[in-house]
C-alpha cells in the first residue's frame, strides 16, 4: 500500500482505530467503546453502513437467548458438528469453538447496551438438512425496523438501501411486512397496514428524500451507526487508509486521509482491519472469482481489499483454499443510459417460486432454482449467462427480476429490453439464441413434474430449506408449478456475489497472523478482511453477518483485556 505525498500535517493519539464501517466495524468500534476505550472509526466512502446495509440483516446463532426464551433448545455439541460437518476437513475448530461461545454473547450484549435489537425469526430453517445437528428454525434473528430520524445528522450519512432488492423506488419492507404484501387483496387488515407504509414512505420521501422507516440490513446498520454515536465513538466519513504505521514490527497506527490532509493516528491499544473484503477489486476478483469477466459484483464501491492489503503487506496471509470464494448471488443486469448498471440480486422474490425455472444456452436446467446457491451449478455446469424464464400467470403474481409482484412495472421493462418475451415458447427460444425444440422438451417435462408436484432431476422443493424460497400455500409442492400461459418471458441472468470470502488467516481474538502462525503486534482483521469461517459454504440465513458482528465484539473485546 502507498502513501500519498502530500506532507503528514499532524499527529492524533486514541486507542483503537477502526477502518471499515460495515456490521463488523461499526460493531467493534462501539463495543471497545464502551469497555472504556477512546476509539476512532474512519470510513473511505461518503456513507457509513458498508455491505451491511444492502443486506437482508439476519444474523444466523445457535443457542440464542430469544429462541430459548421462546422454548426452542439448542445443543452447542450438536450445532458444534453441524458447523464442522457441513464445512469438512478445511473447518478452524478453533474459530467453530470462539463463534459457539461469542455469538450469543454479542446478541446479549448488544441488546442490553446498545441500540441494536433483533426478533426471532422462526421458520428459517438451516441450509444442510443432511447434516447431523440441522434444526427448522430458531437460529436466525433479523433486526428490529428503526426509525432513520432518530440518528439525526448521520442519517444523511448512512448507506441508502440497494433498490433493487427490498426498497422499490426506496420503499422498504422487511420480512414482518411480507404476509400483509401477499394478502392486501384478501385481506382489509392487511390492507390498510400496506396503505399507512406507503402514506408514511410517500411523507418522507417528499421531506427528507428516502424513506425514514428503515428495515433489514439497513435498520441492522442504523442501529449500529446509532450505537456508536451514542458510545462515543468518533465518525469519519470519506476517510481512506492509507499506510499503517509500522514501529519495531508493531502496528502502532494509521495514516489516513482526512479532508485531504494526511493525519497521523497512534493507536495505543491496536488497529482493527474491517474494509468488506475486495469484491470491488479488478485485480483480485480475476484471481479469485470463477467466470470474472461475466461476474457481476453487488457490494459497495469502497470494498477494494485495502484492508487485506494491508495485513499481507505486513506479513500476514490467507488461511488456505476455500470451498467457495464468495458468498453467491444471481443477478439480472439493466444498463443505464449514463453508462452505469442497475443490478437486481434474484434472492427470493421470484426464482424458487413456483412457474419460474432457469435454463442455459442449451435451453436446459442445470440447478434447483429454489436453492439458495443456483450459482454454484452455473458454475460447475458452464451455464454462464442463463435465463429465468416463466409465462404470464406468473409475472403478473411474482413478478421477475426489476417487474415488482402484480406485473408493476412491465411495460417498461420491455420497453428497455431488459425481458425478453414471445407469444410462444419457439419464438422466446429463437429470441435468447436457444434450440426451440430444446426448450420447448424441457418446459414439456418440467410441466409434467410440476402436476406430479416432484422434481425428480433435481429434488426442487424436497430441501426443507427451498420451502422459504417458495409459495407455501402454492401446492402440491410450493415451489413447482407449470409454465403454460403466454406470452412467456425470461431475463439474462449471471453469477455475481454479495460478499468474498477469501481473507486473512486470524486466531480467535481476531489477530492477524504470520507465516508461523504468530500474531501480528497491534493488528487485527474481521468481517470480510479476515478469511470466512465458513470458508463459502454457510450453514444458513444471516451467516455472513453473524461472523462479521461476532468477531466485530470479539476483536473489542480482545483489546480491552488487552493491556496499553
Amino acid at each position: 500500500m502507498t502513501i500519498a505525498t502530500s506532507p503528514i500535517t499532524e499527529t492524533l493519539e486514541t486507542d483503537v482505530v477502526v477502518i471499515g464501517s460495515g456490521g463488523a466495524g461499526m460493531t467493534a468500534a462501539c463495543v471497545a467503546a464502551l469497555h472504556g476505550m477512546d476509539v476512532l472509526l474512519t470510513e473511505k466512502t461518503e456513507y457509513f453502513g458498508g455491505t451491511t446495509a444492502w443486506s437482508g440483516g439476519g444474523i444466523w446463532v445457535p443457542g440464542n437467548s430469544l429462541a430459548k426464551a421462546q422454548g426452542i433448545a439448542d445443543d452447542k455439541a450438536l450445532a458444534r458438528q453441524y458447523i464442522c460437518d457441513s464445512i469438512g476437513d478445511s473447518v478452524r475448530t478453533d474459530l467453530v469453538d470462539a463463534f459457539l461461545e461469542q455469538a450469543p454473547a454479542m446478541v446479549d450484549f448488544l441488546r442490553a447496551n446498545t441500540a441494536v435489537d433483533f426478533t426471532l425469526q422462526e421458520g428459517f430453517a438451516d441450509w444442510h438438512p443432511e447434516v447431523a445437528g440441522f434444526t427448522p428454525s430458531g437460529r436466525l434473528l433479523s433486526p428490529q425496523e428503526f426509525n432513520g430520524l432518530v440518528l439525526g445528522e448521520h442519517f444523511a450519512r448512512l448507506r441508502p438501501p440497494l433498490q433493487e432488492f427490498n426498497a422499490p423506488g426506496g420503499f422498504m419492507v422487511g420480512l414482518g411486512d411480507m404476509p400483509h404484501i401477499a394478502n392486501a387483496r384478501k385481506s382489509l387488515k392487511s390492507f390498510w397496514y400496506l396503505l399507512k407504509l406507503l402514506l408514511r414512505f410517500g411523507v418522507d420521501k417528499l421531506r427528507y428524500g428516502r424513506s425514514t422507516r428503515l428495515t433489514m440490513g439497513n435498520a441492522l446498520a442504523a442501529r449500529l451507526c446509532k450505537s456508536c454515536v451514542d458510545a462515543g465513538v468518533n465518525l469519519w466519513n470519506n476517510a481512506p487508509m492509507r499506510q499503517l504505521l509500522i514501529e519495531g514490527g508493531v502496528v502502532r497506527g494509521v495514516i489516513i486521509d482526512h479532508g485531504g490532509e494526511l493525519l497521523t493516528v497512534r493507536a495505543r491499544r491496536g488497529v482493527i482491519m474491517a474494509t468488506g473484503g475486495f469484491s470491488a477489486n479488478e485485480e483480485m476478483r480475476r484471481d479469485y472469482i470463477p467466470f470474472a469477466d461475466q461476474h457481476v459484483s453487488l457490494v459497495p464501491e469502497g470494498n477494494t481489499g485495502d484492508g487485506i492489503q494491508a495485513g499481507l503487506d505486513q506479513g500476514g496471509r490467507f488461511d488456505g483454499d476455500n470451498i467457495s470464494n464468495a458468498g453467491w448471488v444471481v443477478v439480472s443486469l439493466l444498463p443505464q443510459p449514463d453508462g452505469s448498471l442497475r443490478k437486481f440480486p434474484h434472492l427470493f422474490l421470484d426464482r424458487g417460486k413456483p412457474g419460474c425455472i432457469a435454463v442455459n444456452q442449451q435451453g436446459q436446467r442445470f440447478g434447483n432454482e429454489s436453492a439458495t446457491n443456483l450459482v454454484e451449478p452455473m458454475h460447475r455446469t458452464g451455464s454462464v449467462p442463463a435465463y429465468l424464464l416463466c409465462d404470464h400467470n406468473f409475472i403478473k403474481k411474482y413478478g421477475l427480476g426489476l417487474v415488482r409482484p402484480g406485473g408493476i412495472g412491465l411495460n417498461n421493462m420491455l420497453e428497455q429490453g431488459y425481458l425478453a418475451h414471445a407469444e410462444t415458447l419457439d419464438d422466446l427460444a429463437r429470441q435468447l439464441g436457444i434450440d426451440p425444440d430444446a426448450l420447448v422438451c424441457t418446459i414439456g417435462q418440467f410441466n409434467t413434474m410440476a402436476a406430479r408436484g416432484e422434481d425428480t432431476d433435481f429434488g426442487r422443493g424436497s430441501f426443507p430449506a427451498d420451502v422459504s424460497m417458495g409459495d407455501v400455500s402454492h401446492t402440491p409442492n410450493p415451489c413447482l408449478g407449470p409454465i403454460l400461459t403466454p406470452p412467456f418471458y425470461a431475463v439474462t441472468i449471471f453469477p455475481g456475489d454479495s460478499t468474498t470470502t477469501v481473507g486473512l488467516r486470524v486466531d480467535a481474538k481476531a489477530r492477524v497472523l504470520d507465516a508461523n502462525d504468530n500474531p501480528i503486534p497491534g493488528l487485527q482483521a474481521i468481517g470480510l478482511d479476515m478469511n470466512s469461517l465458513w470458508r463459502g459454504k454457510a450453514p444458513g440465513n444471516g451467516a455472513n453477518n453473524t461472523l462479521s458482528l461476532t468477531f466485530g465484539y470479539v476483536a473489542a473485546r480482545a483489546l480491552a483485556d488487552s493491556e496499553t
